[in-house]
């Protein structure tokens, strides 16, 4: 059902899904107690966590810094597996079941360590044995283990993901993001080696372990690679029609060399390549990056909304998603949408959020029956 009503948004060219990141688990406006604050003060406001021990008390999840300026959730959360340590887990599944049972869209990104060098998902400081690392971790490798291991836990967690009544919540996978970047262990043209054939085989192997032996089914699968110069760059590591539900790209401003107009094409490549799979177009990640928004307080509706606009195939999309604001380190809070009392506060809730075309949480119809 969730398939059939994002597909559903996809069609209405006057509807847009808009999703965070961790909207209810990080943030920059808040952290009174129970949260746990982060030290970076900025602006007079404080960084704050929901923690483990809020999820294992069953807390309220009210704090939001979209919320805290529109009055509503996002449509969309999204949570990170990293390595499904415990606290992570206990978090995840109570802060998604809060999001499902507002209606809420679940989206889940992996940045899992590197399985053969225990380093984090970034490969640039990885000083480990790299090379070939997703061949190794195929089926004939000699990592090929950890793999399997991988996946199982993030079967169990599916299993485990469900409601007060025991029922498999859907969510949206998305592995593997960025697959055509260099900065991840899973990327390309970095020192790994990975091909693109390499990827292509993992995607397949990820999704055929989890569907087809661990019985995985409340998964939706996104392919979400991050720019691209055309379709044929955008499908070089695309692993085919039976392993994707979800076709989507991560596009990030990242600075003035960043034009609308080619956002705009590229959002149009992933509509027209979805619609004729049959799948669902999203903008898997996006926004200003290097805190953005601080200038450009029209940013949300002049560099996203505006351009989705300009012609009736780009209205087509059936979310866009950005990523988490956050005070966790490099001496400052990342920002990808306003806090209260941020610069950009009135011009996101007059012009997006107010917008017809954005639909929140409060505005969501039943997209699970």
């Amino acid at each position: 059902m969730l398939f059939q009503r994002l597909k559903s948004f996809a069609k209405d060219e006057s509807k847009v899904l808009f999703g965070q990141q961790e909207h209810t688990w990080l943030g920059a406006q808040g952290g009174t107690s129970p949260y746990l604050t982060w030290g970076l003060d900025h602006d007079g406001a404080k960084g704050w966590i929901y923690g483990d021990g809020q999820a294992r008390d069953h807390s309220p999840d009210d704090l939001c810094d979209a919320k805290g300026i529109t009055g509503s959730y996002p449509a969309i959360l999204g949570v990170d597996m990293f390595d499904m340590d415990y606290k992570n887990n206990v978090t995840s599944h109570w802060l998604g079941r809060r999001a499902y049972e507002r209606g809420e869209v679940i989206t889940v990104s992996m940045h899992h360590t590197n399985p053969i060098t225990g380093h984090n998902a970034w490969i640039g400081g990885d000083n480990g044995d790299t090379l070939h690392v997703v061949r190794r971790i195929l089926p004939g490798g000699d990592h090929h283990d950890k793999l399997n291991a991988i996946l199982d836990k993030l079967a169990v967690w599916a299993h485990s993901f469900t409601d007060s009544k025991g029922k498999p919540i859907p969510a949206i996978f998305r592995y593997l993001h960025e697959l055509n970047g260099g900065w991840f262990w899973w990327g390309l043209h970095n020192k790994a080696q990975n091909t693109e054939q390499d990827l292509i085989e993992l995607y397949r192997y990820m999704v055929k372990y989890l569907r087809d032996q661990k019985g995985v089914h409340n998964f939706l699968y996104a392919y979400s690679p991050d720019k691209f110069s055309d379709k044929t760059d955008y499908l070089k590591t695309y692993p085919g029609d039976e392993y994707v539900d979800v076709l989507g790209m991560d596009w990030y401003y990242m600075s003035s060399s960043d034009k609308k107009t080619t956002f705009h094409r590229t959002v149009k490549d992933v509509v027209e390549m979805a619609e004729s799979r049959g799948k669902i177009p999203a903008i898997t990640e996006t926004g200003y990056s290097n805190n953005g928004i601080t200038k450009m307080h029209s940013f949300w509706n002049d560099d996203i909304l505006d351009v989705l606009k300009w012609e009736s195939t780009t209205k087509r999309v059936a979310y866009i998603h950005t990523w988490s604001n956050h005070c966790l380190g490099n001496g400052k809070c990342e920002l990808w949408v306003p806090y209260k009392g941020h610069p950009s506060e009135w011009d996101f809730v007059n012009k997006f959020y107010k917008d017809p075309m954005t639909v929140f949480s409060s505005q969501l119809p039943d997209m699970y029956h």
